[in-house]
Parts: structure tokens; C-alpha cells; sequence
């Protein structure tokens, strides 16, 4: 039986690797019931910590930290969708405010109608008794926070303010974007491990929300063009906002959040032999033919412990959104000098990359004849795109197909 060993990369902690774990279970499980996939957990023993209590960091836990003073795919119209896409996650509101800015004023109605936008939300907070809809939700990652989602943009300001506005009328798809774009945000707070979203699983739940909505109001229609420009009008503005925003966060905050990620690679690249050696471990535990499925830094370790030491167990390696062919071309791969080639020990290397994953590179060009780049697509936008391969059905077709 085969042995899948699951590499996580940088800043994965638990609980986050173990339910990253089972997502990999549940995906590969139903096409290759005959493989086993195992934990190879090192970032509770080898991953980066404070050591000293942030003793390093000005002001860090003391509350008297800095004050705050206020892809590339060939389809241009799917690089459009997730640019949208990606203002959204950030500002799940901001087409409600553009739209109904534009269209001005109030709705004028006949006596005794139904306001457009009170038949909207009506039919918004009754969407989770749509058992196809749930289904959806799942698959995108996002139904345990879809009905929180609802609520909060139907009673937020700017969607009272868009349900009053004659945008209403013409508005299903914008409401039902607005919506799954604060699931996702919601999802993302809630931490543990990185959402693996499905784009296309979540267009499809966007697609089932707007027929219901437009089902409640007869005669909608969509304002995707006008108000997609104007939304990539602000993207520019809007990067640069957030960027000032960062830049004046407290700093306990903010190490917090980063220093995990940040920290492991620096570890690893100053002193990666505890990472090896765990991987090494689990290898010598498991019941050969072993694969190694290694996610970005843990991609880097496995092949840095197949260059340096044959294992005959690992029959296969699988890395997945990973920095190693990177590495290698800049020099600065541990195991390998630039211009050296893979030792013939190093067994079959298939290297899966998201064209939208800036974290995610190829390696046929530096590695020729000894890795198979495959490129999938997430359908979503960085940095979600370098989490989002464990929710992507291809990915799993290709490891059912490839496993031995």
C-alpha cells in the first residue's frame, strides 16, 4: 500500500496541519482508496518560535507599541473575474457602494409595491434553506460562514443604503458576490489552517445565489460591466490605502501574524537540518513505496534530503507550490549549488504550480529532463492562490492518477 507523506510549508501550525491533513484525506481518499495518507507534522519541533518572548520586538505585549495615526493566466477575462475577485476578499462591500452611489436616490414606486431591496432581502435571508446551495457552499469552503455573511453585509450601512437605491432592481449578482466575499473574509479571521478555496466551486455557489435572488425580483438584470470598471478604477488607490494601513498597525500585531511564516524560511535556510531530519524520520516509519507531497518550504526540505542522502523507500516526489526550482537558479538552495545537476538518486519529481501562485514556480527549465512541471488553476487570487491548491479538484486528479 502507498504511502502519501504530507509535508506542510511555512507558518502551518496546529490546529491548521491537521485539518489541512484530513482535507487531503477527503480529496484523495474517494479516487485512490488503496493509498495512505500520513502526518509529517514538523512545525511544532523544528518551526520557527520567539524564543525569548519577543524580547527582540519594541514594545512587544507591553500595548505600548506604534499608535496608529488614523497570475498570469491566458484567459483575460478570467485574470479579470479574480482581479475582482481580490478587491472583494478585501472589501466584500465595495461594489454595493459603487453601484449604488451611481444609480443615486431612492426607488420610486407604484402604491402598495414591494420595495425591490426588501423583496432582496427576503429572499437573501432565506438562501440557507437551499439544500443545492449548501452543497455548493461546502465545496467552495465557505458554508459554516455563509449565514453570518448574509446578515452582516443586509444590516451593514452600505447594504441598507444599496437596498434602498434603484441599483436594487438590477443588482442579484452584485448582492450574491458581496455576500460569498464575506464568507471567504470570515473564513480567512478565523484562522487555523490556510482555506483552501475552490474558485470554480464558489462561482458556482455565486451563480445558484443569484438565480434565487433573481428569482424573488422579476425583471433583474446585471450590473457587472459598468460597475467591474469602476471597481478596477479604485484598484490602484485602494492598494495603496491598504499598503499605509499595514505600515501603521501595531507591531505586536503584526509580528505576531508574520513572524511565524518569515521565521520558518530564515530557520530553515540558516540551519534546515531538524526539518530534514523529521521528514527523514516519517520516511523510515512508513510502509514503502513512500511519496513525499510537499507544500511550498516543505518542498524545499524534501528535495534538499533526497539530494543529500538516497532514499529507495520515496518512490515519488510531489511538490506543490514551491520555491525549490527558485532557489536553485538563484544559488541559494542548501543542498545543491547552481550548475550542479540532481544526483541519479533523486527519484521521479512532478512539480505542481499555479500560474497565480507567486509563491509557486517551475523547474524543467533549470532541472531539464528530471522534473514534470504541472500547472493547475485555483481560480483564485494571490495570496489565497498559494493555499488554494488542497481545495482544487485537479490536484487530486493528477495525484490519483500519478500515485504508484
Amino acid at each position: 500500500m502507498t504511502t502519501v507523506l504530507l509535508v506542510h510549508g511555512t507558518g502551518v501550525r496546529e490546529p491548521g496541519y491537521s485539518e489541512g491533513l484530513e482535507r487531503v484525506r477527503a480529496g484523495l481518499g474517494p479516487a485512490r482508496p488503496d493509498v495512505t495518507v500520513t502526518p509529517c507534522y514538523w512545525g511544532g519541533r523544528a518551526g520557527s518560535a520567539l524564543r525569548s518572548g519577543g524580547l527582540s520586538v519594541p514594545g512587544y505585549g507591553t500595548g505600548r507599541d506604534v499608535a496608529d495615526p488614523g497570475a498570469r493566466g491566458t484567459d483575460g477575462g478570467a485574470d479579470e473575474d479574480v482581479e475582482l475577485w481580490g478587491l472583494l476578499y478585501l472589501d466584500p462591500l465595495l461594489e454595493l457602494r459603487l453601484l449604488a452611489a451611481e444609480s443615486g436616490g431612492r426607488t420610486e414606486l407604484a402604491p402598495g409595491a414591494v420595495p425591490p431591496g426588501e423583496a432582496l432581502a427576503a429572499a437573501a435571508l432565506a438562501l440557507g434553506g437551499d439544500e443545492p446551495l449548501r452543497g455548493l457552499l461546502d465545496s467552495a469552503g465557505i458554508g459554516g460562514e455563509f449565514a453570518a455573511a448574509v446578515a452582516a453585509v443586509v444590516t451593514s450601512p452600505d447594504g441598507r443604503d444599496f437596498l434602498r437605491s434603484p441599483a436594487a432592481a438590477a443588482g442579484p449578482d452584485v448582492l450574491a458576490r458581496a455576500f460569498a466575499a464575506e464568507a471567504v473574509r470570515r473564513r480567512t479571521d478565523r484562522g487555523g489552517s490556510a482555506a483552501a478555496f475552490d474558485g470554480t466551486a464558489r462561482d458556482g455557489a455565486v451563480e445558484r445565489i443569484t438565480a434565487l435572488l433573481t428569482a424573488a425580483l422579476p425583471g433583474a438584470g446585471s450590473h457587472r460591466g459598468p460597475v467591474t470598471r469602476g471597481v478596477k478604477r479604485l484598484a490602484g488607490r485602494l492598494a495603496l490605502g491598504l499598503a499605509s494601513a499595514q505600515a501603521v498597525k501595531r507591531r505586536s500585531a503584526l509580528t505576531d501574524a508574520a513572524h511565524p511564516a518569515a521565521g520558518d524560511v530564515l530557520l530553515y535556510l540558516a540551519r534546515g537540518g531538524a526539518i530534514r531530519e523529521i521528514v527523514a524520520e516519517a520516511v523510515r516509519a512508513a510502509e514503502p513505496p513512500v511519496v513525499l507531497l510537499a507544500h511550498s518550504l516543505g518542498g524545499i526540505a524534501c528535495l534538499d534530503l533526497l539530494v543529500e542522502r538516497a532514499l529507495p523507500e520515496v518512490e515519488l516526489l510531489v511538490t506543490v507550490g514551491s520555491q525549490a526550482p527558485f532557489l536553485y537558479e538563484l544559488g541559494a538552495l542548501p543542498s545543491l549549488e547552481h550548475g550542479r545537476p540532481l544526483p541519479a538518486h533523486v527519484p521521479r519529481w512532478i512539480n505542481v504550480y499555479d500560474p497565480r501562485d507567486l509563491l509557486g514556480y517551475v523547474g524543467a527549465g533549470v532541472f531539464p529532463g528530471r522534473v514534470e512541471d504541472v500547472a493547475v488553476d485555483g481560480r483564485q487570487p494571490f495570496p489565497l492562490a498559494h493555499s488554494a491548491y488542497w481545495g482544487n479538484p485537479e490536484l487530486y486528479r493528477l495525484l490519483a492518477a500519478e500515485l504508484p
